[in-house]
């Protein structure tokens, strides 16, 4: 038994509500794994009785997120490793008689594993993102990541003939400031001439500054500049992000890339595989893309195709509650957040949406023994909540950010769990002092 946490016992109301909610959700992704894979019900079902027992004998609310923390753990190890013993039976370069066989039966035909093509994948994503509009066509490529994505994107716009220099970033993420730093010479970076590639976020924040780009802002200046092409980074925004409103005051004669880490909110905070989403609207690049990308050697392993076979993966109505339940939670701490005098909240600013909330402190000073503060109240109120980076997970997690050289800032990510521990966050920082 877990040692006891202060907090009453949850009420059935409450368990109907939070707490009810995410065990049935957990219930329904174990589910989707032992109707793929039939053989791991012999796993599944104890999985599932000691989830029921902890339930049954928490202490209180906050001991049910623990187990239920727990459980999401537990059932993400189950089909990682199913996924990992599969496909570990083959060489990554498999002889001509071997069969590279999923957990779900699906046989992989390649030579060299940087070769293998995500087909089924990749055809999957044209239902999961919102058709573009009448004359744009549409294809999908995936990347080992969103970075390898972004690197193969601008490889190939470097390289293609006829592109002429000349590149504006609408955005601040500090790796794709890094990256494009790499592609100068070729894409020179010179914000007072008209742009032929331009990297667009829709929204951004570098830890103290708020921006977003406006679509039909993007789309008229790109017809008056000429732009041949535009890369949109939609990561943040998740998969709503209203591309085709960009598209829809474009010409299918300009090239748009869109970019996705599909690790952070298309897999149900589970994190199955690293993965990073290319959809291409204009001219027919697809192919071009993927032979980039076995050069770069910057395609799925054999084991993150296993892993990602699970159906909650492109999944859009699932994706979008999920989603929606990030956002929710997140805005709810942002609103309450931004009365406490103590700090400010950088982002997100209403109306948009976010996946975690910034706050910057008055001072370097304040952010020294922040954290570990953090920490210990969050403890004395028996909340679930995590030092750690990146957003998009069931439970919540926190940690201060340190880029050289800008001052720090906090960064907040709420779950898609709900729970005792969404209150007890919003009141901890709503009553916070420095």
């Amino acid at each position: 038994m877990m040692p006891p946490i202060p907090g009453p016992r949850p009420n059935q109301s409450e368990i109907a509500t939070s707490i009810g909610e995410e065990r049935v959700a957990l219930i329904q992704i174990a589910e989707t794994m032992k109707q793929s894979v039939p053989q791991l019900a012999a796993r599944i079902g104890p999985w599932g009785d000691d989830l029921e027992v902890e339930l049954k004998e928490a202490a209180s609310h906050f001991h049910c997120e623990v187990a239920l923390e727990r459980a999401t753990r537990a059932l993400r190890h189950i089909w990682l490793e199913t996924a990992a013993s599969s496909t570990s039976k083959s060489y990554r370069s498999p002889a001509q008689n071997e069969h590279a066989i999923t957990p779900r039966g699906r046989f992989h035909k390649f030579g060299y594993e940087r070769g293998l093509q995500p087909d089924a994948l990749e055809q999957r994503c044209e239902r999961f993102f919102v058709p573009p509009p009448e004359g744009w066509g549409q294809d999908h490529v995936l990347f080992s990541s969103a970075q390898a994505a972004m690197v193969a994107v601008l490889t190939l716009l470097a390289s293609r003939p006829g592109v002429s220099p000349g590149l504006r970033h609408e955005g601040c993420y500090f790796e794709t400031v890094d990256l494009l730093a790499l592609f100068a010479n070729r894409l020179l970076r010179e914000t007072s001439l008209p742009a032929n590639v331009v990297i667009a976020e829709p929204v951004w924040c570098d830890g103290e500054r708020f921006g977003r780009a406006v679509f039909t802002d993007l789309a008229k200046r790109a017809l008056l500049d000429g732009t041949q092409s535009i890369v949109v980074d939609s990561t943040l925004v998740g998969l709503d992000d209203n591309l085709n409103e960009l598209l829809a005051g474009l010409s299918p004669s300009i090239n748009v890339f869109r970019i996705h880490s599909g690790l952070k909110l298309f897999q149900a905070g589970l994190e199955l595989a690293d993965i990073g989403i290319v959809s291409i609207y204009g001219a027919e690049l697809g192919d071009e893309l993927r032979r980039i990308r076995t050069l770069h050697g910057a395609g799925l392993r054999f084991s993150d195709v296993a892993a990602l076979e699970l159906p909650l993966f492109l999944d859009a109505a699932a994706t979008r509650r999920y989603e929606n339940a990030i956002f929710a939670h997140n805005a709810a701490l942002a609103k309450t957040a931004n009365d406490n005098r103590a700090f400010k909240v950088s982002y997100p600013l209403p109306p948009q949406r976010a996946p975690f909330v910034m706050f910057n402190l008055p001072s370097v000073g304040c952010y020294e023994q922040f954290d570990e503060r953090i920490m210990g109240l969050a403890a004395r109120r028996g909340l679930t909540l995590d030092k750690g980076g990146s957003f998009g997970f069931r439970g919540h997690r926190f940690e201060t950010v340190r880029p050289e050289g800008k001052p720090p800032f906090l960064r907040v990510a709420m779950g898609a769990r709900g729970g005792p521990s969404i209150n007890g966050i919003i009141e901890l920082f709503s009553k916070l002092t420095l």
